[in-house]
């Protein structure tokens, strides 16, 4: 008797165990979220699992009451009417006020089972919890913004460290959005790349002190094995790695310089085309600057990682001086800033071929600008804190 009742216990806890196995655990958030295209009327959240999963973002105003005391309505990352299925998860929230702070949290759902048009298992959920942290907040853009700050950092190459130190003081200072000006990363080979070169550590930090981001593509980031999935951490207004955005006075013209080599360099193994992608960016951009919205903008700013070249630069940067300086010369343009050189560089001679200052940010620094009708002030700033370089450009002296 004593050894069939040690027999069935035995039996019992080995069906409790492959019970418990047999069950999924819940697919928890790996990464983020972090914040991009804020508008008038809405913004896009980016964040990742650990592994697929269905994703959404629920909403809420900020009219003092709890989270969970009202169902929240859910804008859910999806693609032709499907939740879209993956780590990755990009939601655009659309249909808000203007100048209106609005909180939020992220939510996912793995995939336990998927058999197609059979069935589709999910499990429990998880999200970024609302009971005992607050929920993240967004501010939409205010039409009647008359002065925008931002900060610029470039040329991280996966030192997050310093990344951490350039932006730390922003939660205080809350500027308007924070620029990452390419490279990121020397290059992109899994998933985990980018996180681990400094979106992780924008999400801990800049988003729960509300604060965006816009992000340019550098030409590290056109290598690695992961590279072409740029524009799951970045989607663009325009689907492109180039687009346009106002803030405030000031209109942003966000290019992307591709790659400092000519593509049929053997370092890009014959998978280069980015010859055509820049003609095809100085098209769009003869657009830009003959619309309303950049014609009637007080301030129009470029970001750009590369720089245009001189007579004896890289072949990007001359690509650059032929295709877009033609389209940006003599049209108004305020104000340049690149990356890509590692030092800083101020450029106002005109040997760019260019009619406007071009400021090239350090690897090591953050740029902080503030910019309004009158004009624009900048400062460098080190990893210390401390303030290493000054510009003022002045409106009325355009």
């Amino acid at each position: 008797m004593k050894r069939l009742t040690l027999l069935l216990g035995a039996l019992l806890l080995t069906a409790a165990a492959l019970a418990q196995t047999a069950v999924p655990p819940t697919v928890r958030i790996a990464h983020g979220p972090y914040v991009l295209n804020v508008t008038e009327d809405g913004f896009t959240v980016v964040w990742d699992a650990k592994a697929d999963a269905i994703g959404w973002v629920e909403l809420a105003p900020m009219d003092g009451s709890h989270f969970y005391s009202a169902e929240r309505p859910r804008y859910y990352d999806s693609h032709l009417g499907l939740c879209r299925v993956g780590r990755m998860h990009r939601v655009r929230i659309e249909g808000l006020q203007p100048g209106t702070t609005y909180r939020y949290r992220i939510m996912q759902r793995g995939i336990v089972l998927n058999e197609g048009n059979r069935r589709v298992i999910l499990d429990d959920g998880d999200g970024s919890e609302v009971y005992r942290r607050k929920p993240y907040t967004i501010r939409t853009l205010d039409p009647a913004q008359e002065k925008v700050d931002f900060w610029m950092v470039n040329d991280i190459h996966a030192r997050d460290s310093v990344f951490q130190l350039l932006i730390k003081e922003a939660p205080e200072a809350q500027p308007d959005f924070v620029c990452l000006n390419g490279d990121l990363a020397s290059q992109t080979e899994t998933e985990q790349t980018l996180w681990d070169a400094c979106l992780g550590s924008a999400s801990k930090i800049l988003t729960p002190a509300g604060i965006p981001l816009a992000v340019t593509r550098g030409n590290h980031e056109n290598r690695g094995a992961y590279a072409q999935h740029w524009l799951d951490y970045f989607p663009t207004p325009t689907g492109e790695t180039y687009y346009t955005f106002r803030r405030g006075p000031a209109f942003f013209i966000v290019l992307d310089g591709c790659e400092d080599k000519p593509d049929n360099d053997p370092r890009y193994y014959g998978m280069g085309d980015w010859n055509e992608y820049r003609r095809q960016q100085a098209e769009w951009l003869k657009g830009v600057v003959n619309s309303d919205e950049f014609r009637a903008a007080p301030v129009r700013i470029v970001l750009m990682h590369m720089i245009p070249g001189k007579e004896d630069s890289w072949y990007g940067e001359q690509q650059i001086r032929r295709l877009f300086i033609p389209e940006l010369a003599g049209k108004g343009i305020d104000l340049m800033l690149c990356g890509h050189y590692h030092r800083y560089h101020w450029i106002d001679d005109g040997s760019r071929g260019v009619d406007f200052p071009i400021l090239v940010n350090s690897n090591n620094d953050c740029l902080r600008v503030s910019a309004d009708a009158k004009g624009i002030d900048l400062k460098v700033v080190n990893t210390a804190g401390a303030v290493i370089k000054q510009h003022r450009i002045d409106k009325k002296n355009k």
